[in-house]
């Protein structure tokens, strides 16, 4: 049945089929909450996390993956570090063999260098001892020695006239008197002091000078007075004279550092008396390195 009012639209009549139709279809529905039009479901997404702030200026931020961080260092990070170890170990003994492979070779190098230099400096200037010896050593002060009332100090004193012969033709040596010390003992026992003169002396030349020496309050014992007593009696008193003074070498126009010249003279006079005469006499030097026989 149709029903029409005025100009109204025209409305089918549902038919028994088409209720059939939906009730079946709310049947099969049913079971399906969601699919009913009185339930609705509303599915949102998770919010994601907020984003990380951003670094700060001179500071870097490392991502690691989570299944890389490992709380028990694994095995082989241990046989890393014992490689790592012993390759440090044989460098570190590697440069210490080779700071001494150098320190070594310098040093061999300079003394070649040295050896090379004294070499030629034997081979051009032919460098010769020089020759030191007392020619007469005069004796004041102990007149009288043997007598038994002259126990009380004595005040010695020596005038010892000293040859220093230089054979070198290219070489003059210069003597530091300031430095130098000439004294005279008599059995171990210093009698007097005194000085060499500074001078230069030329090559091939020969000094003559006279190096005084004075001592005070020297006191010997009953023996020692006797003894000395009966070499002057024998004609033969012996007494050691001792020479150090420095020394520097002129080579040509260099001259050299100063080195120590030690001389030990043993020297025995027939009396003691100003008039001494020298019956015997023998030198040694030593401290000169450059010169040989």
């Amino acid at each position: 049945m149709i029903h029409g009012h005025g100009h109204g639209r025209v409305l089918p009549v549902a038919s028994s089929s088409d209720f059939s139709g939906e009730m079946n279809q709310s049947a099969h529905s049913s079971s399906d909450p969601s699919s009913s039009p009185l339930y609705s479901f509303h599915f949102e997404k998770p919010f994601p996390p907020p984003p990380p702030p951003p670094p700060q200026p001179g500071a870097y931020v490392v991502q690691v993956p989570k299944d890389k961080v490992f709380r028990v260092p694994p095995p082989e990070n241990a046989h890393l570090f014992e490689h790592y170890t012993r390759r440090a170990k044989r460098r570190s003994r590697c440069s210490c063999v080779r700071v001494c492979t150098c320190l070594l070779a310098a040093v061999l190098a300079l003394a070649v260098l040295l050896a090379a230099l004294a070499g030629v400096m034997y081979l051009v200037f032919r460098p010769k001892r020089p020759a030191y010896s007392v020619q007469a050593l005069a004796v004041s002060g102990l007149g009288g020695i043997g007598n038994a009332s002259a126990a009380g100090p004595f005040s010695p004193a020596f005038d010892a006239t000293v040859r220093a012969d230089n054979p070198n033709g290219k070489i003059g040596v210069h003597y530091d008197g300031d430095a130098s010390h000439v004294s005279v003992s008599y059995d171990g026992v210093v009698l007097a002091d005194g000085a060499w003169p500074s001078f230069y002396q030329e090559p091939q030349n020969v000094t003559v000078f006279v190096a005084k020496e004075k001592g005070s309050g020297i006191r010997f014992s009953q023996s020692v007075r006797g003894q000395m007593a009966a070499a002057e009696r024998l004609r033969s008193v012996p007494f050691d004279v001792g020479i150090e003074v420095p020394v520097r070498l002129q080579l040509g126009k260099v001259k050299a550092w100063a080195v120590p010249l030690r001389v030990r003279c043993t020297v025995a006079v027939d009396r003691l008396a100003a008039d001494a005469k020298v019956v015997s006499r023998s030198c040694d030097m030593k401290g000169i390195l450059f010169w040989w026989n």
